[in-house]
């Protein structure tokens, strides 16, 4: 049975990843700060695994990874982040807001990746995949404001991009994803519903290629421009 590790998996995307993934016969291990309700686990499956994870907590990474260790994971989906309002000008933007941002949408992304790099070099498809957003796309993107927002996203993408590069020797996938207007709790006006997007990113993340890492997808099967 093969593994899925999702971060963020309590709500919206994260939620609809891991019904998918358990509908599909996999084994789903939902990494959360906050747990899941119990409806969820009867409708996910009592085989669900959650454990407690906060990307800001460099101690809670660590526990995780070693509570995991010797258990091959076949994809790591990278989904945990925060979009803050961010309607602030730039003069109003203050190092502390920076600094939550982007230590939760970049940093702790390749700390969690890095500490289950074994877990991956032991599962059959290697591949690890980060939500992202086309916030990160300084080609199409025009939307005002979200400063830290858009330089996080941005940042994350060209992590993913050097972790296509230094894990390419044992095989490992590395992928963006972007999940399109995806109407959730923190995002009405979305036009897709969770299970259109995931349904999408699912589906590029199993026909992965080695071709296709290092490149930011979108859930439409488009490669989105830098």
């Amino acid at each position: 049975m093969p593994t899925v590790l999702i971060t963020g998996a309590n709500r919206g995307i994260g939620l609809e990843f891991a019904r998918q993934y358990a509908d599909a016969g996999w084994e789903v291990i939902a990494a959360n700060r906050t747990p899941l309700k119990p409806m969820d686990f009867v409708d996910l499956g009592f085989g669900l695994r959650e454990i407690r994870y906060d990307a800001t907590n460099d101690a809670s990474a660590a526990e995780l990874a070693t509570r995991l260790r010797g258990h091959a994971i076949d994809v790591l989906i990278l989904n945990a982040g925060i979009s803050p309002d961010e309607g602030r000008a730039p003069e109003e933007m203050s190092p502390e807001q920076w600094e939550e941002v982007l230590l939760t949408n970049t940093y702790a992304p390749l700390h969690l990746a890095a500490l289950l790099e074994p877990n991956l070099r032991a599962g059959g498809k290697k591949t690890v995949a980060a939500v992202s957003s086309l916030a990160a796309s300084a080609t199409l993107y025009d939307v005002p404001r979200q400063f830290a927002y858009r330089s996080s996203k941005a940042a994350l993408n060209q992590m993913m991009r050097n972790l296509s590069v230094e894990w390419k020797s044992w095989g490992c996938i590395s992928l963006m994803l972007r999940p399109g207007r995806v109407k959730t709790r923190m995002n009405p006006a979305g036009i897709l519903s969770a299970r259109e997007s995931v349904t999408g990113m699912r589906r590029i993340i199993d026909n992965a290629t080695p071709d296709a890492s290092g490149l930011h997808w979108g859930y439409d099967g488009v490669v989105v421009p830098w």
